[in-house]
């Protein structure tokens, strides 16, 4: 009897740490309360866990125009001999109802160490503030840098 329950309380003990894992590992949110991983169904390879080994700069930018077109811009630039590819999301974003909403998004993917991306995108909603969310994934082979930038808030 005393080994039945002991292979019990184990199966149980089993299922539990495994749920918990799982719902860790899906929840895991920036700053922002935005997922740091909720992309990666779509990412190849294998994150560095010491960052910035293939990264050497990023930079990313927000304009909005009179009449409502927001120019999205974001470079990066990897090591010439390491880095092997870029890939790029780019997320416009607007506060709106008390949170930070997807309005647009981009995906651009480079091969090679140095990229520069720009989007446009017109029909902005008038009095709001808006935002670039850029989420870069910068490669030497298959194992990858992952970092988040976000520009200043723009009020259109």
């Amino acid at each position: 009897m005393k080994v039945k329950m002991i292979r019990i309380f184990a199966v149980i003990l089993s299922v539990i740490t495994m749920s918990t894992g799982s719902v860790f590992a899906n929840g895991i949110t920036d700053a922002e309360g935005d997922s740091l991983y909720e992309d990666n169904y779509e990412i190849e390879g294998t994150p560095n866990l010491s960052r910035w080994s293939y990264t050497s700069s990023s930079s990313e930018g927000l304009s909005i125009s009179s009449s409502g077109t927001a120019t999205m811009t974001a470079v990066v630039t990897g090591y010439q001999d390491l880095t092997t590819k870029i890939v790029i999301f780019m997320d416009l974003q607007k506060y709106a109802d008390g949170k930070w909403k997807q309005v647009k998004s981009y995906r651009d993917t480079t091969d090679g160490w140095h990229t520069v991306e720009t989007h446009t995108h017109s029909g902005l909603d008038k009095g709001y503030n808006y935002r670039l969310r850029c989420r870069y994934y910068v490669y030497s082979g298959s194992s990858y840098d992952y970092f988040v930038s976000y520009t200043d808030e723009e009020k259109y």
